[in-house]
């Protein structure tokens, strides 16, 4: 969703950067820049969103995948988004080259 005149650019560099370095911190305050400011449920409830997502993303390194998994096992989350199983370094390799991007194996 992109709000508050945001360009899609503007969405995708801040998504991003919270992929790439994901917080407590910086997931509350993302949620709560794109409009979803409340009470949760638990503290880590808007971290733990920013991982199951980081688990869909084709830019997740194989090191990014298993640090969001384990997070999530760790701290009693399922690692499905909305239904969706996480993406396996090979199968976000493969999705990357249907698209027409090289394989991030290794990375």
């Amino acid at each position: 969703m992109i709000t508050n005149g945001n360009s899609r650019k503007d969405f995708i560099e801040k998504r991003d950067a919270l992929f790439k370095n994901p917080t407590v911190e910086t997931a509350k305050k993302y949620w709560e820049d794109s409009g979803f400011k409340q009470d949760w449920v638990r503290p880590d409830v808007p971290l733990a969103a920013v991982h199951k997502a980081r688990l869909q993303w084709l830019e997740a390194t194989d090191e990014m995948i298993n640090e969001s998994m384990e997070w999530l096992f760790v701290n009693g989350y399922e690692n499905t988004w909305q239904g969706a199983p996480p993406l396996t370094p090979e199968q976000r390799d493969s999705d990357r080259i249907a698209i027409g991007k090289p394989p991030l194996r290794g990375s």
